[in-house]
């Protein structure tokens, strides 16, 4: 992601430098010939380039509480949930569970010690 202000310098280049976006990219070593298209047809639609990006979120506040809720009725199982509902991926749905319901998350508890035995020697 560019700052505005590399940006509005790149496209500001762009038409001094008479459309050519070869030589705007050249010198500036960034961006490609696409993002610099899209940058001034961005600018030449509203007059300058927007500042920041305002990404619209991929679900909803329901969205979530009813992913949450299914994990927490149905035996709390990240895996089952994901198949079941069809979204979201288990790490985003384990950020949702700690962020609306941080007790009830329950943890993986792989990873532990490997249980060691003597040898027993045979005579």
């Amino acid at each position: 992601m560019f700052s505005y202000e590399a940006r509005i310098k790149a496209v500001n280049l762009l038409i001094q430098y008479d459309m050519s976006y070869t030589d705007v990219v050249h010198e500036l070593e960034y961006p490609s010939k696409m993002a610099l298209r899209k940058w001034y047809e961005e600018y030449q639609e509203y007059g300058d380039l927007h500042d920041k990006y305002n990404k619209k979120p991929k679900y909803s506040e329901e969205e979530k509480h009813v992913a949450v809720k299914y994990y927490l009725e149905h035996g709390k199982s990240v895996a089952r949930t994901v198949k079941k509902l069809g979204y979201p991926c288990r790490p985003e749905l384990d950020t949702w569970i700690i962020e609306i319901a941080p007790v009830q998350k329950r943890h993986c508890r792989s990873g532990g010690r490997v249980v060691k035995y003597t040898r027993c020697v045979f005579h």
